[in-house]
């Protein structure tokens, strides 16, 4: 049966919800209101969303790509979205020509380098940006925004996807502490929240009233320490890694909330088993500033827990904490010395984009056709970058509230908001 149209929702998230914005929380906006070529799956596929499904093809080599964009595909000005949108918002890390199309529609992309991943260009974390400010091309568009506070979405009555939202509104709300969140999804100032892993965190939200929950076991989402050798010697960052007890925190701290993550290329990958023998004495009379992120609830745990193994031996380790948004900023310009973040690595990680400025040429090869293993191995050799944990995706939201799903590769709860629905009220 067709489902009620009208209706909002209202969405806690952990970052400012600014579509402007350079972070991730930026992206998961634009995923709602920009147009993507695939949308992210729960099972890590990617399924066709501005591309015509069953059109896309990998050339032999990888080298390149086509695929036909979607009929009456049209901006939420009315005008049609076109290759020229491509060409104007392509990674030319990656692309190096948009062409066509041709005379059925057809569009060829053609990369730097090897590609197998590229289908998440344009999508995930990037998008097609609008040809102009105040257009727009996903099932939402921007009502009205209170910068770093909130951000309103409607429905976009001119969206080329089918069916058109149910809701006519959601609303995207800044609640940085997990604790806060779930108070407020339990007096029903919040319909929807997907909080980062903490202990028993799963547990407390399905004792919530009212309150449904749906997990993810497998995900996108990734823990990391990440230290940077412009301002750390080798053996203070192996020491650094070496005060880290990675299989015992997850296992006391977040059982049933997290895996503990060997490497970035799947649940395979086993790049940093057995990491962490380095010698912790190596940072007697160091003194180390340590970042974490506010709205990782378990990072100010993580960071004592070093700063604990570097007082027995002499050293100090001095933990810093600010907004996820301030942290990622700082980590991207490499004006940092060690910071434990939450990153995304979507359903294949992109190493030019996250690793590029460690080795961009190993970065370049594992994008491409040579694979990861190179670069994890030097990450892990030199002590630059260490997987802690993969949380499990948890998503609570009231009852009533109908279509939400649980993805680990998505970039927040509202990932889908288009496919929600309330019942009509009689």
């Amino acid at each position: 049966a067709p489902h009620a149209r009208g209706g909002l929702a209202r969405v806690g998230v952990w970052e400012p919800p600014d579509a402007t914005a350079p972070t991730l929380e930026g992206a998961a906006v634009r995923a709602l209101v920009l147009p993507q070529l695939f949308v992210a799956q729960p099972d890590g596929s990617w399924a066709a969303a501005l591309v015509e499904r069953g059109t896309d093809k990998t050339s032999a080599d990888a080298r390149s790509a086509s695929f036909r964009l979607r009929r009456g595909a049209v901006w939420s000005d009315g005008s049609p979205i076109t290759v020229a949108d491509l060409q104007r918002s392509a990674d030319h890390r990656q692309v190096a020509a948009v062409e066509g199309p041709d005379s059925d529609g057809t569009i060829r992309v053609r990369f730097t380098e090897a590609l197998a991943g590229w289908q998440r260009l344009w999508s995930g974390v990037d998008a097609v940006t609008a040809p102009r400010p105040g257009v727009w091309g996903g099932p939402f568009v921007v009502a009205s925004s209170q910068p770093g506070l909130q951000t309103v979405l409607h429905r976009n009555d001119r969206w080329w996807g089918a069916p058109a939202p149910y809701l006519d509104e959601v609303d995207l709300v800044l609640v940085p502490d997990s604790n806060t969140a779930r108070q407020l999804l339990a007096r029903g100032e919040l319909d929807i929240v997907m909080p980062p892993a903490a202990t028993v965190r799963t547990q407390q939200l399905r004792n919530t009233p009212g309150v449904e929950v749906a997990t993810a076991a497998v995900g996108g989402w990734s823990v990391q320490l990440v230290l940077n050798p412009a301002r750390l010697d080798l053996p203070t960052r192996q020491a650094l890694v070496a005060a880290i007890d990675r299989q015992r925190f997850v296992d006391v701290l977040l059982a049933g909330e997290a895996k503990l993550q060997q490497g970035f290329n799947g649940a395979s990958d086993t790049t940093w088993a057995g990491t962490g023998s380095g010698a912790v004495i190596m940072l007697a009379g160091k003194d180390v500033p340590l970042l974490t992120e506010n709205e990782e609830p378990m990072s100010t745990l993580l960071g004592r827990a070093i700063q604990r193994k570097a007082r027995a031996v002499g050293g100090t380790v001095e933990l810093q904490a600010a907004d996820a948004e301030r942290v990622e900023s700082w980590v991207a310009s490499q004006s940092f010395a060690a910071a434990g973040i939450i990153d995304y690595l979507g359903p294949k990680p992109c190493w030019v984009c996250r690793w590029g400025t460690f080795d961009p040429v190993l970065a370049a090869k594992a994008d491409g056709s040579a694979g990861p293993q190179a670069l994890e191995e030097k990450l892990r050799d030199q002590a630059i970058v260490v997987p802690l944990w993969q949380p499990i995706t948890v998503v609570a939201w009231r009852s009533g509230l109908n279509g939400v799903r649980a993805n680990g590769y998505a970039l927040d709860g509202a990932w889908d908001a288009w496919e929600w629905w309330r019942p009509a009220v009689r």
